[in-house]
């Protein structure tokens, strides 16, 4: 997971700037960043249940080598339509990695710490995430845009070698039988029967409300620190990096966090931080500021994302773990970045930058309100001692 992010995120802040460079106006960029999501749509929540099914081999390697291919025809050809084509193919297939390995961590963590480990996840997302943004401006303003095509392949298929040669055994998900259950531990979250719908969706749409932001900062932070601020490439690589150093360092706290006071509160602060940032970055005068709000950023990710997968992991049954993953991320992280980068295009050309973050912090505080009003909390610390003592 942490090469396929890797090499995710050494292309990701300086693909807006190779899109402007090739003629692509700010209303296509959010258009050809939201065709991308809608293959990571398919992609994640096909992955997640492949893994289910089959195991998470087959998923992995469609994550890595076939990834990996589709991201040097970008070096290919410049054609616009082309363009949006190679987008949803890398979208597809970089994705499939997420639900099955969120799923796995789902059905191996221990009930009580599901946010802790939970943030594991987050933890190898942002260090790959600003190991790969750091180089990314750098490699552009030194040896140019293909450079960085063939330095991303080169890391998928380090990390699809890494999937042949290091999960020997194909299906590591399947969870092993037991002969009986005791009746305590039935009620408990991470252990219930059978998919409770409503409360995952209500969870579903506070993610799409959380990510417009991430969606709107993937397609349009790089433009506003670039063409606005007047930054180089290089230091647009290291905005990134900062933001996701913080998630790196936060993560696990928060994930403790959450299992301590409860993955709803959490999920609120998150949501409340991310607000706070985007609402910042509308108004950031210079580099430095726009560097706070992005430290910002990267907070409130990790005390979100911890917690919310967490209460997704306890809402299913075992059985369901890297399916409900994948649902999860398909049509709550990615159709919150889909709308979020779509429709910022739009924003950014009909009013400025300014309302492009400025909206965004407003679509994120609406699911602050979701949050309060409708997610019920699961947390185990409704349970009593005895329970964790059997456990």
């Amino acid at each position: 997971m942490a090469l396929s992010i890797l090499a995710w995120n050494i292309l990701q802040p300086v693909v807006p700037l190779y899109l402007t460079s090739i003629g692509v106006t700010p209303e296509l960029i959010g258009l050809i960043v939201s065709v991308a999501m809608v293959g990571m749509v398919i992609g994640e929540s096909t992955g997640g249940w492949m893994a289910d099914k089959i195991g998470i081999k087959i998923p992995l390697i469609v994550g890595t080598f076939i990834s990996g291919l589709s991201v040097l025809c970008f070096a290919l050809t410049q054609n616009i339509a082309a363009v949006f084509t190679i987008f949803f193919f890398w979208g597809l297939f970089r994705s499939a990695v997420f639900g099955p390995i969120r799923g796995y961590i789902g059905v191996n963590a221990p009930v009580l710490s599901k946010a802790t480990f939970m943030a594991f996840i987050s933890v190898v997302q942002s260090a790959s995430t600003s190991i790969g943004a750091l180089p990314s401006g750098f490699l552009v303003d030194n040896i140019g845009y293909r450079a960085v095509f063939f330095f991303s392949f080169g890391i998928s298929a380090a990390a699809g070698i890494l999937v042949l040669y290091g999960l020997r055994k194909d299906r590591v998900t399947q969870v092993q039988a037991t002969g009986a259950t005791p009746k305590i531990l039935k009620n408990l979250p991470g252990a219930v029967q059978k998919v409770n719908y409503r409360p995952f969706i209500i969870l579903c749409m506070v993610a799409a409300f959380q990510f417009w932001g991430w969606g709107a900062s993937m397609g349009f932070l790089s433009l506003l620190a670039n063409k606005v601020i007047g930054v180089s490439a290089t230091q647009v690589g290291i905005l990134f990096t900062v933001s996701s150093i913080a998630g790196v360092l936060m993560s696990i706290p928060m994930g403790m966090l959450a299992d301590r006071i409860g993955k709803k509160p959490s999920m609120i602060l998150g949501l409340a931080l991310s607000a706070l940032s985007m609402a910042g970055t509308a108004f950031s005068p210079t580099y430095a500021w726009l560097m706070f709000f992005a430290i910002l950023s990267g907070l409130g990710a990790a005390a979100f994302t911890p917690a919310a997968l967490g209460m997704v992991s306890d809402s299913v049954p075992s059985n369901w773990q890297g399916t409900a993953m994948g649902i999860y991320g398909a049509f709550g992280e990615n159709i919150g970045i889909i709308a979020g980068s779509s429709v910022s295009g739009f924003i950014w050309s009909a009013w400025g930058s300014s309302y492009t973050f400025l909206v965004s912090s407003g679509v994120i505080a609406l699911g602050i309100v979701v949050c309060i009003v409708f997610v019920k909390n699961l947390d185990q610390q409704k349970y009593s001692t005895p329970v964790k003592r059997i456990l």
